[in-house]
């Protein structure tokens, strides 16, 4: 697995904000529920996805449940339409790893350590926000070959 550290721009999103239990039945449910929700409001309102879905993270779970954020990159005109359940938020410009894992999300997490060790390994500060981008459909492609971009905010 290649781990690289990249620069990169502002980046606006819309998204629903949610919380969960750790079962991966109970994750995926409200992760597509977001999903569904998110991608209502971009068709209803005329807005341009700037990326495949994406799931964020902004803190560290410390308690029974996972909160994240379910939602597209858009531009930042799009992300003013934000309304009701629909929040906007950016995440600025600097410095962050990135990887690309191959496989089940169920086995996210392995991806997730060998990115936390190799930051650890290179001197690196991690930050927050850490976010998934889910190139791939998993109805569209086999388990086994999904991609998604994981990305976790460094100094």
């Amino acid at each position: 697995m290649s781990i690289e550290k990249i620069t990169l721009p502002e980046q606006h999103y819309i998204y629903v904000a949610s919380e969960t239990d750790f079962a991966p039945e109970a994750i995926s449910a409200a992760i597509g529920s977001g999903f569904q929700a998110v991608f209502e409001f971009v068709g209803a309102n005329q807005i341009q996805p700037l990326s495949a879905p994406i799931t964020l993270y902004t803190e560290i779970p410390d308690g029974p449940k996972m909160a994240f954020r379910a939602g597209v990159f858009v531009s930042a005109e799009d992300a003013a339409k934000a309304s009701g359940n629909i929040e906007a938020a950016t995440i600025p410009a600097g410095d962050a790893v990135t990887t690309t894992h191959v496989g089940p999300y169920a086995r996210l997490s392995e991806t997730h350590k060998a990115i936390w060790d190799h930051c650890d390994a290179s001197g690196y500060t991690k930050e927050r926000p850490v976010w998934e981008v889910y190139v791939d459909d998993p109805t569209d492609v086999p388990e086994a070959e999904l991609k998604t971009v994981l990305y976790r905010a460094v100094s």
